[in-house]
């Protein structure tokens, strides 16, 4: 085993360069994700130390942002490592040649990773463990965590990222050297010269089911709406691209040939010559295109949803509110206040509705592992509303609001029904204040984005712990709004009518996507140097090649417009494919949403992602190229 170690010690030290920018990518992902472990790990604690509703909010959002962390940080490791390895085939398959076998080609790659990480683990979990203390202002503001809190630090997530990055890698690595590893040695040898014409047929299938998963996850919008259709039609963004990157070798081959067969021989040999090299080494060209098209599905899928989400909030308000005003006061709507509006000439019904803090248990807790007691229970807010004065439609599907106007009835939204699997009739626990009752579903709404996804009475006990009330006011037939808003505002409250009220909720809401924006930044930038270092890498790699070339008589000039007309070719393939992965998401969260299957996109977000994929795409493996060739010409 000491031989093993040795070798993988020189062969470390041998490509250092190649497998700095795997070092880095592995540095960054357990940085990021030990930094979501310490909130996870707070969120947990938190939960099961307190029964304030709002102690459950941050283990609801940690690990929401943890699971995509997750996943993107293992696709991104994997594909790194795989990266940097594939180049090496054809020392793999000499090693099988002069006798070493299958097991021991395997174990020297092992040992080259974990090498690695034994490096860079420390150099980005220490990193990760002291910055995400620095979050705690904005997890603070936004209510997600109490004022003065702040995690404690412990091992955990440290240990937690590099269970799941260090069998991540393996995987990829062995992936990446696993032909050579297990051919005969002639074979290994005669293959490593050329890269295969296809891909196996497993991998096909495989790559062809994914698709299929994730264009059925893309339409689940179309009969599931809502917030719970939509999300499953994200996931389809990253199915389509692990299908694309299992796919990629033929696509890239194709687009290439497709390349060739326009130019018809009159692009001249730089274009050619990058074609014919595109075609011919299609999947170290899908190394360099799938980060890319990741970078731009990750960022536009997560900018769309949060669009789309505050749209249809404020779309849902508008719909739900048919009262003709909406009385506001800055420390909400007091009683006092309700009662001489109701007073005003020109009245003819109003009501009060408001937010109060709750949890409902979603499961039985854990009396074996108390610190998991906290995920038993799910905050949320009950919103007060007029039981049976017409104030809200919220589009019922079964029941009626007016049984609100009982004690220990609820209302659910339809998501909530179908995650929770009741319905009307059926037992919901909810605490709040510390007090645990069992309600009694009367009804099941479907504008539960506008209105939340919990509705009782403002008649009932609870309504007198509601904060942030406002007054819901209709005019008596012939009474102009106009003069009714002045009387109103003569009480002492603002008014306003109900677009206006609707317009206000929606840029609150807008305002709220301050930390979902933060964590989309991290992910993107770390998704950004990874496709860097990819691309750095490939060229990196390709140097015996650029100096063959050189010998036979190419310039350097020719040589960086070989490379530049490839990474035009990288860059347009990865917006063309991020795009197709990303376009049936989108559909989906319109239709989910906005009920308009139409995509969703921000334009700012997705043009400032073309840019940044074009730079990285086109700048950066030209820059690779042009310090590739001053060493070959200096050779």
């Amino acid at each position: 085993m000491s031989a093993v170690w040795t070798s993988a010690r020189a062969a470390v030290r041998a490509h250092r360069g190649a497998l700095a920018g795997s070092a880095l990518v592995a540095a960054l992902a357990a940085a990021l994700l030990t930094a979501t472990g310490v909130w996870v790990e707070a969120g947990l604690r938190l939960a099961a130390s307190s029964d304030d509703p709002a102690a459950s909010l941050l283990i609801t959002v940690a690990s929401s942002f943890a699971g995509t962390a997750v996943l993107i940080a293992l696709f991104v490791v994997a594909s790194t490592f795989a990266g940097a390895l594939r180049p090496r085939a054809r020392e793999f398959a000499l090693l099988r040649a002069v006798g070493a076998t299958t097991a021991q080609v395997r174990n020297a790659i092992t040992a080259e990773v974990l090498l690695v990480f034994a490096v860079t683990a420390p150099v980005g979990a220490v990193p990760g463990l002291l910055l995400a203390p620095l979050l705690t202002g904005v997890l603070v503001d936004g209510g997600i965590a109490p004022a003065g809190f702040a995690p404690a630090l412990s091992p955990w997530p440290v240990l937690a990222a590099l269970a799941l990055l260090v069998p991540t890698a393996l995987l990829g690595a062995r992936l990446a050297g696993r032909e050579s590893a297990r051919l005969s040695p002639a074979s290994a040898v005669q293959r490593s010269a050329v890269e295969p014409a296809g891909i196996g047929s497993v991998r096909r299938a495989v790559a062809l089911g994914l698709g299929a998963v994730g264009l059925l996850a893309a339409g689940t919008p179309f009969v599931v709406p809502g917030l719970l259709g939509s999300a499953a039609a994200t996931t389809s963004a990253l199915l389509l691209l692990v299908a694309a990157a299992l796919l990629g070798p033929v696509l890239v081959r194709r687009v290439a040939e497709r390349g060739l067969a326009l130019l018809g021989g009159r692009g001249g040999a730089v274009p050619t010559l990058a074609l014919a090299n595109a075609r011919g080494f299609s999947r170290r060209l899908t190394g360099a295109v799938i980060p890319l098209a990741l970078l731009l599905a990750l960022g536009t899928v997560q900018s769309g949803v949060n669009r789309a989400v505050v749209d249809a909030t404020g779309e849902q308000v508008r719909q739900a509110i048919t009262a003709d005003l909406v009385a506001q006061a800055p420390d909400g709507v007091t009683a006092a206040e309700a009662t001489a509006v109701a007073a005003l000439p020109g009245v003819a019904a109003s009501g009060r509705t408001g937010l109060v803090p709750a949890q409902v248990r979603l499961d039985r807790e854990d009396a074996d592992v108390p610190v998991l007691g906290g995920l038993a229970w799910e905050p949320t807010t009950l919103r007060t509303v007029p039981a049976d004065a017409g104030l809200v439609d919220a589009d019922v599907r079964s029941g009626s609001l007016a049984d609100l106007a009982a004690d220990g009835t609820v209302a659910i939204s339809r998501e909530t029904a179908l995650t929770g699997m009741v319905g009307v009739g059926d037992p919901v626990d909810i605490r709040t204040g510390g007090e645990q009752t069992e309600f009694r579903v009367v009804a099941v709404y479907e504008r539960g984005l506008g209105l939340g996804e919990y509705l009782v009475g403002d008649g009932t006990a609870l309504a007198d712990a509601a904060t942030d009330a406002v007054l819901l006011v209709t005019a008596a037939p012939g009474t102009d709004d106009a003069a009714l808003a002045e009387a109103v505002a003569a009480t002492g409250l603002g008014a306003t009518d109900v677009d206006g009220y609707a317009g206000s909720v929606r840029e609150a809401a807008a305002g709220q996507q301050g930390l979902s924006t933060a964590l989309l930044l991290a992910l993107l930038a770390f998704v950004a140097v990874a496709a860097g270092t990819t691309l750095v890498n490939l060229v990196g790699t390709r140097r015996a090649e650029l100096a063959l070339l050189h010998r036979t008589g190419a310039t350097r000039r020719q040589l960086l417009r070989v490379v530049a007309v490839e990474s035009v070719l990288t860059t347009a393939t990865a917006l063309l494919v991020g795009a197709a992965c990303v376009l049936p998401a989108l559909l989906g969260v319109g239709q989910g949403l906005l009920r308009v299957p139409l995509p969703v996109v921000d334009p700012v977000v997705l043009g400032g992602l073309v840019v940044v994929v074009a730079l990285i795409g086109l700048t950066l493996p030209v820059a690779a190229a042009v310090r590739a060739t001053a060493s070959t010409r200096a050779a």
